[in-house]
């Protein structure tokens, strides 16, 4: 019997299923960095996985969420450093609401004379079944 914290959420075997199914699997982490500093850098929102360019922030969350879990529980290891990024991959996140809203919070902050950060990126990254993951049969 499989202990409490093993237990995976609907949401978890979902993406878990889409993940085994993906050629790659494209998240993101929206940062704000600092103009005055490029070693100041604030994370806006990480784990992000963006399906169509009008996802909610509410929905955004909640797949960020279980992919933390997932990772948490060793089923997945998400990279944001590696240097090859397959052009097109990423081109969503770019277009998503959720980064235009980003841009125009740093663009307000950019009149505020002790804002910090003010400059909106994206640190790309891909998803990965781990052995665990590979093993793992969700339904």
């Amino acid at each position: 019997m499989k202990n409490k914290q093993e237990q995976l959420t609907k949401r978890e075997k979902q993406m878990l299923l889409e993940i085994r199914q993906s050629r790659r699997y494209p998240v993101a982490r929206f940062e704000l960095h600092s103009s005055r500093s490029e070693e100041l850098v604030s994370t806006a929102l990480n784990y992000v996985r963006i399906v169509e360019e009008g996802d909610s922030i509410e929905l955004v969350k909640e797949r960020g969420e279980a992919l933390r879990s997932l990772e948490e529980k060793g089923y997945i290891r998400v990279d944001y450093q590696g240097n090859v990024w397959v052009c097109g991959d990423h081109t969503l996140y770019y277009r998503s609401d959720l980064y235009a809203l980003l841009c125009h919070t740093a663009m307000e902050a950019q009149s505020l004379p002790d804002c910090v950060f003010d400059i909106p990126a994206i640190r790309k990254g891909y998803v990965y079944l781990t052995a665990k993951g590979k093993k793992t049969q969700c339904f």
